[in-house]
């Protein structure tokens, strides 16, 4: 499939195999980075070759306000669905980020403790759920088969949970589901290394590898996420029946739709 240009990477989950050895259809759900600096050829291959109708957009209202994406949503259905409050996720610039950098880094145990605590958070606070429950009714009703385009800023946090539970409502195994969320590592691994030796060579060492933790996906994330949903929700199964609201009927309906 042709390159987006000036999108860091999108993925068509088409061709994931489920635990019985169905597949999910191609060409109906997406997930990428963001979308605020995509021009208009990138535009056209979206529309045109991705054929995608629907952009769901999981970032908060700060990142929204200074990275807008108004041009996309002139040729698609556009829909800001934040995950996360500002205070949760703040939005990073080229003003701030040294100094969130420089925070996380003091944390006890670092970034990796903030990211497992994000983690934590994306399955677990009442507006994430809310969100959950509204974007799987979205699929439901989603009778004229369109197309579904997920993504927050770098498409690995906030998008990756949300596909990791997405996966596992339509019948993917835990273990390819979070093979899917790791996937973002090489479809991403350009932009990750430039990042890496840019900011080694012109802030610090210490602070490049902190930042990269904060740009990879990592099991010891997705996990943390998992640990959650089972301490304080009973397991996956039981967190998407009861919490996320879906259906053993819902799940089927989805599958049936979704899988072949």
């Amino acid at each position: 499939m042709k390159k987006v240009k000036k999108v860091n990477y999108i993925h068509d989950l088409g061709g994931i195999t489920t635990s019985n050895l169905h597949h999910l259809k191609h060409g109906l759900l997406f997930r990428s980075g963001n979308l605020s600096k995509i021009d208009d050829e990138g535009l056209r291959t979206l529309v045109d070759n991705y054929h995608i109708d629907n952009v769901i957009d999981l970032r908060t209202d700060d990142e929204v306000n200074q990275q807008p994406e108004d041009f996309v949503s002139k040729a698609v259905n556009y829909l800001h669905m934040p995950l996360l409050t500002n205070e949760e996720n703040p939005a990073v610039n080229r003003l701030n980020r040294l100094d969130i950098l420089s925070d996380l880094i003091k944390l006890p145990g670092g970034v990796k403790t903030h990211m497992k605590g994000l983690y934590r958070t994306l399955v677990s606070s009442p507006k994430a759920i809310k969100v959950y429950q509204q974007l799987f009714e979205m699929l439901l009703n989603n009778k004229d088969k369109k197309s579904f385009l997920f993504h927050c800023t770098q498409g690995k946090d906030r998008t990756g949970v949300l596909i990791f539970l997405l996966l596992k409502v339509l019948g993917v195994s835990t273990e390819r589901a979070k093979k899917s969320y790791l996937s973002f590592n090489r479809r991403s691994f350009f932009k990750r290394v430039a990042i890496f030796l840019g900011m080694n060579i012109a802030v610090s060492p210490r602070k490049a590898v902190a930042l990269n933790r904060c740009l990879t996906a990592k099991r010891v994330y997705i996990n943390s996420a998992i640990e959650e949903i089972d301490v304080k929700f009973g397991g996956i199964e039981n967190y998407i029946k009861n919490y996320l609201l879906v259906s053993d009927e819902d799940m089927q309906t989805l599958r049936a739709m979704y899988v072949k």
